[in-house]
């Protein structure tokens, strides 16, 4: 066998071995899972990440009293009592932004039971885009548990569900916001 017959044959086993790694790699993922059904759903995607799911739904809060908004897949969205919305503003950085990530903002936000006008975006100081809501920036909060959950709620004072109108869900006519020595409220 000559040498260029030789390096033919490496390159063409190579080849085949990293083909096969792939394979079962690929593979892999097609195997039957023996996680419980009622296995905890995983944290929400960091603001940095794709969301496959954006969007603003409407849905009913038997615990709020009313309607919240949620994103497209049904995880709560809050309100930060620290931020502004006239101009929209977001005080949520850092460690704060870690238990709170931003509601990322896409082009195409689906909306379903919320004012479309009332919709709109900020650029937050990472750069990312974030979605607003009457001008208020929305997050989620990584203590939700599953979508539905609002265990956000009164967080430090200063968090809130937020109501399809970009309102403070839970609130009624006349009372007044709280004042917290925590601004981050974690």
């Amino acid at each position: 066998m000559n040498t260029s017959s030789m390096r033919r044959s490496a390159v063409a086993g190579g080849f085949a071995a990293a083909m096969l790694i792939v394979a079962t790699a690929c593979g892999s993922s097609a195997t039957t899972s023996t996680a419980p059904s009622n296995s905890v759903p995983a944290q929400p995607p960091a603001p940095s990440q794709p969301q496959s799911s954006a969007g603003l739904k409407s849905a009913q809060s038997a615990a709020l009293g009313g309607n919240i908004v949620t994103d497209g897949s049904g995880w709560t969205l809050y309100r930060f009592d620290n931020d502004k919305n006239n101009p929209p503003t977001t005080n949520c950085v850092d460690q704060c932004a870690t238990m709170w990530p931003a509601a990322a903002a896409v082009s195409d936000t689906q909306v379903m039971g919320v004012d479309q006008n009332l919709v709109g975006s900020i650029k937050r100081p990472d750069g990312t885009m974030q979605l607003t809501l009457n001008g208020w920036p929305l997050y989620r909060y990584t203590g939700d548990k599953q979508p539905g959950d609002t265990n956000g709620q009164d967080v430090g004072q200063v968090w809130y569900v937020s109501t399809p109108d970009g309102q403070k869900a839970g609130e009624t006519a006349g009372s007044s916001p709280s004042t917290s020595t925590n601004p981050s409220g974690y």
